[in-house]
């Protein structure tokens, strides 16, 4: 009787004990478990580019949520984005400094990383920005949008440095053709294009004698130490506000780090105003 009763006392108390532990979450599972970080899904393939005669490497991202439903997704296109310019570990590139950014704040959209670093100083600088901008929204975009659920209609561009330059060129370029392909132009610690301010100063009023309205967003991003562009990028905010452009839509926002170091937090910010 005494080695019954101990029996089911030993069985009792192993059962409280695995009540206990369900109840503080132990085992992993239990409802106060804090959820997983979305994770998303990464593909990559290139293309030989007839506009350019170059091969780029490309990386898209899509979040995960992409898998499980059927609408469409805002598509995010970054320049150089095999570029290892040290976002905090040198083995990272801006590609995947982004989609970092991204999978934290749970952005629901699509990131592409065009690759190519090396062509930086023929494909972002004028006259070579004209083909491999052709590249972009003739080829690559129309591959994105044959492949992926991709909203033609919230498409942003974004770029660091002569990238950001680029970015600026598009906008410029699109808008004088009277053909804005891109929702949202982010371009960020702009540089001068491989000339003075004038040179740019001079390319945008290409665009202020053509009349023509730009339905678009502008977000330039400067940084504010004393190596950064973020003096150019202020001056050129404040001449493309003055001029009033119909349907653009113009932000601007200085940020305390280094040259490399306003990206990350640029395009988070960016992230924030337009694809909450």
């Amino acid at each position: 009787m005494q080695n019954l009763f101990a029996t089911i006392l030993r069985f009792f108390l192993l059962a409280c004990m695995a009540t206990a532990l369900v109840a503080c979450g132990g085992g992993g599972g239990g409802a106060g478990d804090p959820p997983g970080e979305p994770v998303g899904r990464v593909e990559t393939f290139s293309i030989a580019s007839a506009r350019t005669g170059a091969n780029y490497a490309i990386s898209v991202y899509t979040p995960e949520s992409y898998a499980a439903g059927t609408r469409t997704y805002p598509v995010i296109y970054a320049v150089e984005g095999d570029a290892r310019h040290g976002y905090g570990n040198l083995n990272v590139t801006r590609f995947d400094a982004l989609k970092q950014v991204m999978q934290q704040r749970g952005t629901e959209a699509i990131l592409v990383g065009i690759g190519g670093v090396d062509r930086r100083n023929i494909d972002f600088l004028m006259p070579g920005a004209e083909r491999y901008h052709a590249f972009i929204v003739q080829e690559l975009v129309a591959r994105i949008q044959s492949q992926y659920r991709a909203d033609p209609a919230r498409r942003a561009l974004t770029g660091l440095s002569h990238g950001g330059y680029f970015v600026l060129a598009a906008m410029i370029l699109e808008g004088t053709a009277g053909n804005v392909r891109f929702s949202h132009f982010l371009s960020t610690e702009s540089s001068t294009g491989g000339g003075d301010p004038n040179s740019v100063y001079a390319f945008e009023q290409q665009l202020a004698d053509s009349g023509r309205p730009v339905p678009a967003t502008l977000f330039l991003a400067g940084g504010a130490s004393g190596t950064t562009n973020g003096t150019f990028v202020a001056s050129l905010y404040d001449r493309i506000r003055a001029r009033n452009y119909v349907g653009l839509g113009v932000a601007h926002m200085g940020f305390s780090t280094t040259h490399v170091g306003t990206d990350v937090p640029a395009f988070e910010e960016a992230l924030r105003r337009y694809f909450p």
